[in-house]
């Protein structure tokens, strides 16, 4: 655990959290008085028989008891404080950095473990950022002041303590070793249940749509059961410690009963002292009890920052360069100058791609699954940087632009249209945060969406549901059409944005799909060739290579691989 580095997020609160230490430090002080009570409450008031003594003990207990309850209240409301904001600034910056992170980051890791970081490790630190303080602070300075009382009274018998007191620490370390493997194992395993968890959620149509409900229960249970049995040995470890502490504890304090008795009955010293002595020795017991029973939250939450750490210590892969330019309003042409690329696992997907868009024309791509139309697409938008070769607009390579200005002229529509859960107002006005409610409609209008908007009992506040589960696909797509719509980009990618939708709504979809493509440069992504008859250009992408281009006509009279497909079809 980067203990320096999880301090700078406590620094802000520092003048809080030494008001925490000095009501820490005034509760294991108050503590130690008390035993002055209980010394004279034996020697002066039952055996002296001193009656302003005994008046001045009655004042004193509940003014102890009273300020130890304050100082405790400050102390747990500041902690809390301290924590709070700790997470919520960790919390905030995870949540900064995941969405600042490259596409490759999210091919790697599951949402579902990301998801698991965010929440359950974060819980876990959570917890140990309110519980350990005062084990170590508190505890920690109620066991030194506790050692003074003992010096104060014997300093014989308080040195024995001392001996024996940190033998009674020494099985913490094997304890803390086994806890930290535990801990990290169970951290992982909860990912595991967050993921099946997940994927029921998202995939419970395919779930009953196969009948298999008895193998996700299964699959589930088996994750749930070996996370239960990490915790349980997690737990076994952490039920050692407390007897074990217990039986070497209890040992030192049978010596320091019997080598102390005997000196009481000798007359060595006073019964008060004795008893005082004995009261302070069992006050440090449950200072070190609770030395144990807080190593396993220590363990997580080391287990868990090494968790947060990793994701904070991630850095996108695709970022501006350091000369970056504003990319000037698109003029002139798309070009790819032979541009090859693959995902860094020995499979190359795009192969010496040579092509020229001119503004204002549609050029296609098509060809069979896996051929690498979608990732032209993406190397546009700049998802992903290009191996060799290079990507111009306008003659400049994209990647002396700022990444936000390049997007920013680039409107993106595809078949798996992702909408919020939120109105459809704010789905269409994502792409214009500040736009006005006439001009939502007008692109709703366009977009052939106002008809079934009009007709929903909320209209434009209707919610769409989680990814848009309450509307229908085409309904999904012309909200995605409205949005991109809205934007009003010069370049346009359509990626199969009108496959898996029945006749009547890719009859609506293409019509708005041919509103939005008015005036603009396309990008157009195809595996249905019907969609991409009117394209000034189709150009065939096989295995990663251009196998031919030309119009409809051209293609068709070649009578290759596009007149192949398209006969297919």
């Amino acid at each position: 655990m980067d203990y320096k580095r999880l301090l700078n997020y406590i620094k802000p609160y520092k003048a809080r959290f030494i008001l925490a230490m000095v009501c820490m430090g005034i509760f294991s002080a108050l503590t130690g008085a008390t035993m002055w009570l209980v010394k004279n409450l034996f020697d002066k008031i039952f055996i002296a028989k001193d009656m302003k003594m005994l008046t001045l003990v009655a004042l004193l207990i509940p003014i102890f008891f009273a300020l130890k309850g304050i100082v405790d209240y400050g102390r747990s409301y500041l902690l809390n404080y301290i924590a709070q904001n700790v997470v919520k600034t960790i919390r905030n910056e995870l949540y900064e950095k995941l969405i600042s992170l490259s596409h490759n980051f999210y091919v790697k890791n599951s949402s579902s473990r990301i998801m698991s970081r965010i929440t359950n490790d974060i819980n876990a630190l959570q917890g140990a950022l309110l519980r350990v303080p005062p084990s170590v602070f508190r505890d920690g300075l109620t066991v030194i002041v506790m050692i003074g009382v003992l010096f104060y009274l014997h300093w014989k018998f308080a040195f024995i303590t001392v001996v024996v007191m940190p033998l009674v620490s020494l099985p913490l370390i094997l304890f803390a070793r086994k806890m930290r493997k535990a801990s990290k194992e169970g951290q992982v395993q909860m990912a595991e249940i967050y993921s099946s968890l997940q994927e029921m959620l998202s995939g419970f149509s395919v779930i009953k749509a196969f009948c298999q409900e008895n193998h996700e229960k299964d699959r589930f249970k088996g994750n749930n059961e070996k996370y239960y049995g990490i915790q349980q040995r997690l737990v076994r470890v952490d039920a050692r410690s407390s007897p074990i502490m217990e039986a070497l504890g209890a040992c030192g304090v049978a010596i320091v009963l019997w080598f102390g008795g005997k000196d009481v009955v000798n007359g060595v010293w006073t019964s008060g002292a004795f008893v005082a002595f004995l009261g302070a020795v069992f006050s440090m017991y449950q200072p070190l009890k609770n030395f144990a029973q807080v190593n396993s939250t220590i363990q997580q939450a080391v287990t868990a920052s090494e968790r947060i750490f990793e994701i904070l210590d991630e850095e996108p892969t695709i970022v501006d360069s350091s000369n970056a330019i504003e990319m000037p309003k698109f003029s002139k042409d798309i070009v790819y100058k032979n541009v090859s690329f693959d995902y860094g696992v020995g499979k190359q997907i795009l192969n010496n791609i040579n092509v020229t868009i001119p503004i204002g024309k549609t050029v296609a791509f098509v060809g069979s699954s896996g051929s690498g139309k979608t990732t032209i697409a993406n190397l546009l938008l700049r998802f992903y940087d290009v191996k060799s070769g290079e990507i111009l607009i306008d003659g400049k390579n994209i990647q002396d632009f700022e990444i936000k200005s390049l997007r920013s002229q680039i409107g993106v529509v595809s078949q798996d249209v992702m909408l919020f859960n939120d109105t459809i107002k704010y789905n269409i006005a994502y792409a214009k945060l500040d736009a006005t409610d006439q001009e939502i409609e007008a692109v709703a209008k366009a977009a052939n969406a106002y008809n079934f908007i009009s007709k929903m009992p909320e209209k434009y506040d209707t919610l769409v549901g989680e990814r848009g589960m309450k509307v229908s696909g085409g309904e999904k797509q012309r909200i995605a059409i409205a949005r991109a719509m809205l934007k009003n980009p010069p370049i346009l990618i359509l990626d199969e944005a009108t496959s898996a939708l029945d006749s009547e709504s890719e009859k609506l979809v293409q019509e708005a799909i041919e509103n939005l493509m008015k005036n603009r440069t396309v990008v157009l992504i195809a595996h249905r060739l019907a969609t991409v008859k009117n394209a000034d250009k189709i150009i065939v992408i096989d295995k990663g290579n251009i196998a031919e281009e030309g119009t409809h006509q051209e293609l068709l009279a070649k009578n290759n691989i596009y007149a192949k497909l398209y006969n297919m079809q």
